[in-house]
């Protein structure tokens, strides 16, 4: 009995061995290059109803005038483990894109490598408001392409089964425009009819943030800034002064701050 024992005790060690040895191969089956991504497509979730997204908007409609351009960036990261020296990889603009470099955007840094024992690195653009952005949206698609250094094997996740729609992981876009829209907090009632006139001359009168009166804005806050832009506008008319508005009517504020 005790004999049996110890080949059973054998067999067991031998069948451990095997399976460390086998599962040792595994792990150093993979030789290939590291994958590279856009960051904002895979990182940990920040809460956990997010979505993750492979596109952002920038709109310049519910900022002041005054402001000109934008600074935004795009973090590149790596699977796999920091080396002791810097790894270019590849980022072009795809054919989709419409935005126009130097005129509609410009890139800030274009050292476009993981640097030495880092996983990720930041690109930086500068998006410039321009006329044309008033009736037109423009797009950047970028596309992350393999290299010496990089592959893009996780090109994309499916999100939806029904409709197909995917996260791509190796493309990423931006839409700019600064085709105005009327605040989500905008109401006719106190403000009346919405026009990029009228809220221009309201920042510029009352001195609000334009974001503001999108997301924070009271009703109470509302009726104020009608009754007051109405006594700026009949004290322009008494002094000669009558503000127009786009329809070529002269500018008026809401019934219920007449």
């Amino acid at each position: 009995m005790l004999h049996m024992k110890n080949i059973c005790y054998l067999l067991l060690a031998l069948a451990a061995i095997t399976c460390l040895s086998s599962c040792e191969k595994e792990l150093h089956k993979y030789e290939g290059k590291p994958t590279i991504y856009f960051n904002e497509t895979a990182r940990p979730l920040a809460y956990s109803s997010e979505v993750l997204k492979d596109s952002t908007l920038i709109s310049f409609s519910l900022t002041k005038e005054a402001i000109v351009d934008s600074l935004v960036h795009m973090v590149i990261a790596t699977m796999g483990n920091a080396t002791d020296n810097d790894r270019p990889y590849k980022i072009v603009p795809n054919a989709s894109s419409t935005a126009i470099e130097g005129k509609h955007y410009e890139i800030i840094n274009k050292d476009f490598s993981i640097k030495k024992n880092q996983l990720r690195d930041t690109i930086w653009l500068r998006f410039m408001r321009t006329s044309d952005m008033k009736d037109q949206n423009f797009l950047l698609s970028f596309d992350l392409l393999e290299n010496e250094s990089f592959s893009v094997d996780m090109q994309y996740k499916v999100t939806n089964q029904t409709t197909g729609q995917r996260l791509n992981f190796i493309n990423y876009r931006w839409f700019i425009n600064d085709i105005i829209k009327k605040p989500t907090r905008w109401l006719d009632f106190y403000l009346g009819t919405f026009s990029r006139k009228k809220l221009n001359l309201m920042v510029e009168v009352l001195n609000v943030d334009p974001q503001y009166m999108d997301t924070n804005i009271s009703i109470a806050e509302t009726l104020a800034y009608g009754k007051f832009m109405q006594r700026y506008l009949n004290e322009q008319k008494a002094a000669g002064n009558l503000i127009l508005d786009e329809d070529g009517q002269p500018m008026s504020m809401g019934s219920a701050a007449q």
